[in-house]
């Protein structure tokens, strides 16, 4: 199988399903891009970017290399069994439904549908996502190189043999800007609590944000060493990673991440 990608199927067509067109656009040569949506007005807003669009699934998959699948995970029971009838053998499912276990997919299609399970994280929108990937069992490894090829475009891929492992990544990198930009509301707040306005506590905390992240980035990601290096003993910063420590913020942030991982299991049981 190529890792061209030449025809690609959409089932939904929200905020990720855009996120990735975007990318694909920008494809030299660029592949036909069908998407299936209820939705009359998103129908009209993807023509105008010149993909193809139906409210039919069934039709949308006609001839796809790729189908991808966009849907709420609550509708998948109602959706993906309505493909089965008009799938074909080399076709392949990349699924990026939260909680959604590759068998039960599998269940749905015929025997043998090759499935890949996909969890990106919405910087996917700005061409920086982080993507998670795993292959069924019925899957090849030319199926998971063409998967990448379709995420390649908007950000970078992990790829994981054990579909368990999709929890963890989705409590890391696909719950993970939450985390972000939950901090930095959190030091926005603290800032403004120490008598700045808003708009001088964004430009601190933002500022801050993208220096130290690009800094972190140039170090090969050497975080303990850049943070000693700011941290003088007795100083104001040692002062501020006291109390954090104090909070057990290792502990904390690694008792989240273990929630999240936790409920993905929990979706994923039904």
């Amino acid at each position: 199988m190529t890792t061209t990608l030449t025809s690609i199927a959409f089932i939904g067509g929200g905020n990720m399903a855009n996120a990735m067109i975007g990318g694909l656009l920008q494809l030299s040569p660029r592949p036909r891009i069908t998407v299936a949506d209820p939705d009359a007005a998103k129908r009209d807003i993807l023509i105008a970017k010149g993909c193809h669009a139906t409210s039919d699934n069934a039709a949308a998959i006609v001839g796809a290399q790729i189908v991808v699948l966009a849907i709420k995970p609550q509708v998948a029971g109602q959706v993906v069994p309505g493909l089965a009838p008009t799938w074909k053998p080399q076709q392949i499912l990349v699924s990026i439904l939260a909680g959604m276990p590759i068998p039960k997919l599998a269940g749905w299609l015929p025997a043998g549908a090759h499935i890949v399970r996909a969890m990106p994280n919405t910087p996917l929108a700005i061409g920086q996502g982080m993507v998670g990937l795993c292959a069924g069992s019925a899957a090849t490894s030319a199926d998971l190189a063409l998967t990448e090829s379709l995420f390649a475009p908007c950000g970078k891929v992990l790829r994981v043999s054990d579909e368990s492992r999709m929890d963890a990544i989705t409590a890391v990198s696909g719950s993970g800007p939450a985390y972000f930009f939950r901090f930095a509301e959190a030091l926005v707040a603290g800032a403004m609590a120490l008598g700045f306005t808003h708009d001088e506590a964004v430009l601190l905390v933002g500022q801050t944000g993208a220096g130290s992240w690009e800094y972190l980035q140039r170090s090969g990601f050497a975080a303990a060493k850049l943070r000693e290096q700011v941290t003088s003993p007795g100083g104001t910063t040692a002062a501020a990673l006291k109390t954090l420590d104090a909070a057990d913020f290792v502990g904390l942030v690694t008792r989240a991440l273990q929630a999240a991982e936790q409920r993905g299991k929990e979706l994923a049981a039904g």
